[in-house]
């Protein structure tokens, strides 16, 4: 994907964001808050009988790239088990934090481009660290 693309796919999460609802009977909350812009975000889980994710949402406050996170964030969680979330979650802030050139499915691809700003590092990955916080109560 190029950077137009990108850019386009962020804006459509920000303007329009997948499943920003609070999801009374999830079975994982996390909430991070950054110390650096204020920004919050708390994601919530709701596991399947095989203990993979069968829904996922998001609530927050912040910037256009930080809702467009959890919009990434919450449409690409169901389907996949815990440690395979935590794994996406590994893979993206390497790509964002250490400009790794890895492949990162679908719409997730676009941290590809934000990791090339280290400005927006905080915001990008604000829904990802909330993500971490549900995590380390399963």
């Amino acid at each position: 994907m190029d950077e137009d693309l990108h850019r386009e796919i962020i804006e459509e999460h920000a303007r329009y964001p997948r499943n920003k609802r609070e999801l009374p009977d999830a079975d994982f909350t996390g909430e991070y808050r950054s110390e650096k812009t204020g920004n919050e975000s708390k994601i919530f889980l709701k596991l399947a009988d095989d203990d993979s994710v069968a829904e996922a949402s998001f609530t927050g406050q912040g910037s256009a790239l930080s809702l467009a996170s959890g919009s990434l964030l919450a449409s690409h969680a169901p389907g996949n088990s815990l440690a395979e979330l935590a794994k996406l979650r590994d893979q993206v802030e390497h790509v964002v934090l250490k400009g790794a050139d890895e492949n990162l499915p679908g719409e997730l691809d676009v941290y590809r481009t934000v990791g090339r700003f280290p400005e927006r590092y905080d915001c990008a990955l604000l829904a990802w660290r909330a993500l971490s916080a549900a995590l380390e109560q399963a």
